[in-house]
């Protein structure tokens, strides 16, 4: 790496994280890998389309924010998900990354070879992924968080890895799932357990901390919650209270894949928290808005399918990656990294 180390500290795994210069992280999102024969040529798209955006992109950390396979079989002709898995580990191994991943609802299909606490001991056992299964009393496989500190020791951010679920049922037609109530009150323990145990900087506590329980993070979850398009549509209308800063929505009637049918307080929890500076996710393929409503920056990745969208194939805006510059100071910024711009 070339600017953060990962250390064991007191059985704890942390990023140190060089001073004077940004810790940078490559999100990729949705590469939804077949494994199969049928999926074989768009495999090879992906693959290459990883390569090219992880080597371009030099960053010190890759996250993925689920769907990194399809087990369907209409489309890979294999319900192995194991082995889409290990394909794109194998890469990540061959490019000498250290990256980590969340579970999208495609990843463990009810059909797929292996289940998602099953697929998870593969990640935990990968080199260089730093997966995590997380607390199993609650709901979800992958609740976890590490700690990017600075060179002295102080805590510069906590990346907090969530998943988002699946479905309310047992497949894509029952609709999405969304973030517990469980879930939500991990990360909100979690952040006072980090901020009570962890040194603060100065400068942090003085322009961010509250109450002294209050640490800055960034979430890292699949899909989406329903206020960031919200946020979007007061944005679009000229709502001066949202913040634009990049990105598109080309989803067909501006669509946002958020659960319809049942509602979450994840956003709301953490708009009140205080903690949350940005949330990362995927999804909704063909969107690469990024948007600040309510105190959160909103981001959808830039994804990498080939496979799961009808032709989409064909399409090619959306597709790169995203890079989180995180400072100092713990602020970030975000870029998009176009598979287009990359020769």
């Amino acid at each position: 790496m070339q600017n953060g180390q990962f250390q064991n500290i007191n059985g704890e795994e942390v990023i140190v994280k060089k001073d004077g210069t940004n810790f940078r992280i490559l999100q990729l999102t949705d590469i939804h890998i077949g494994g199969g024969l049928l999926s074989k040529s768009k495999d090879k798209l992906a693959m290459d389309a990883v390569r090219k955006v992880v080597k371009a992109a030099n960053a010190d950390f890759v996250i993925v924010t689920g769907d990194l396979v399809y087990p369907l079989w209409m489309n890979g002709g294999t319900h192995n998900n194991l082995k889409s898995a290990k394909m794109v580990a194998n890469l990540f191994d061959e490019l000498g990354v250290e990256w980590t991943f969340v579970f999208g609802n495609h990843d463990s299909e009810i059909w797929a070879y292996k289940n998602k606490d099953k697929l998870a001991d593969f990640y935990t056992s990968h080199k260089n992924c730093h997966f995590q299964k997380g607390d199993e009393n609650i709901t979800g496989v992958g609740n976890y968080a590490i700690k990017l500190l600075n060179e002295d020791g102080t805590l510069n951010t906590a990346l907090m890895f969530i998943d988002s679920n699946a479905y309310l049922g047992w497949n894509f037609f029952a609709g999405f799932d969304i973030i517990h109530d469980d879930q939500v009150e991990w990360y909100k323990n979690k952040i006072r357990e980090i901020a009570k145990t962890t040194p603060i900087s100065e400068n942090f506590a003085e322009k961010n901390a509250k109450e002294g329980e209050k640490v800055n993070s960034l979430a890292f979850f699949h899909i989406p919650p329903k206020e960031f398009k919200e946020g979007w549509i007061k944005c679009y209308n000229g709502d001066e209270s949202v913040k634009y800063h990049l990105g598109f929505v080309q989803e067909k009637d501006n669509y946002f894949g958020y659960p319809k049918t049942k509602d979450g307080n994840f956003f709301k929890e953490m708009v009140a928290f205080g903690s949350t500076r940005g949330m990362f996710m995927g999804h909704d393929h063909l969107n690469t808005l990024s948007i600040t409503y309510e105190g959160i920056r909103l981001t959808y990745g830039m994804s990498i399918d080939y496979l799961a969208y009808f032709k989409i194939k064909k399409k090619h805006t959306q597709r790169g990656g995203t890079l989180i510059d995180i400072a100092d100071d713990g602020s970030f910024t975000v870029k998009l990294l176009p598979l287009d711009d990359i020769k």
